[in-house]
């Protein structure tokens, strides 16, 4: 039985969006169209595969529980199955041009799942900045020897707006994404 989160490089707790983004990288990396090397075909097979497994909760428990215990033949049967089914898939969109594999199911729920965490990240450095700007405006109201002074408010806003200042220029202005590794 192959090991697919050694094939996707993630870690055998790795949350489902980190299987997700491990997927979109090595896809982009070893696209035929995109990578030349003689093996890239077969690694980026191998890449659809691990994700096909991994990338549904339901496969992933019984792929967890096969590599943890003895399999049945039964498991083993539907095991080659699905193998079978995700590489024949993979050899399909590795025949594709780059730009018609990036219409696939697989390549936008991937990407949606990412622009998610994006606009996540952004939306808590606006929290970051808002809160305490609100904060302060509600302490206004109490005796001034129960205010805090401005200095405790300001550190976090300057951190969110720090924050949210990196995040756009890398998905605004380089038009990356805000996690990407390349």
């Amino acid at each position: 039985m192959k090991d697919y989160y050694l094939i996707l490089g993630v870690s055998r707790n790795a949350s489902s969006s980190e299987i997700k983004t491990a997927y979109r990288n090595g896809c982009k990396q070893f696209h035929p169209d995109k990578n030349a090397h003689p093996d890239a075909h077969l690694r980026f097979i191998e890449i659809h595969e691990a994700y096909e497994f991994l990338g549904d909760e339901k496969q992933r428990k019984a792929y967890n529980l096969a590599q943890n215990r003895k399999v049945t033949a039964r498991y083993e049967e539907y095991y080659q199955q699905k193998e079978y089914a995700a590489r024949n898939r993979a050899r399909e969109y590795a025949r594709q041009d780059f730009e018609q594999f990036k219409k696939s199911k697989y390549y936008k729920l991937a990407v949606g799942v990412n622009k998610s965490f994006n606009v996540l990240f952004l939306i808590i450095c606006l929290l970051i900045v808002v809160v305490p700007v609100y904060m302060y405006i509600l302490q206004q109201d109490l005796p001034e020897e129960e205010q805090r002074p401005f200095l405790g408010f300001l550190f976090p806003m300057l951190l969110g707006f720090a924050m949210g200042t990196w995040a756009c220029y890398y998905w605004f202005i380089k038009k990356q994404d805000i996690f990407s590794i390349s």
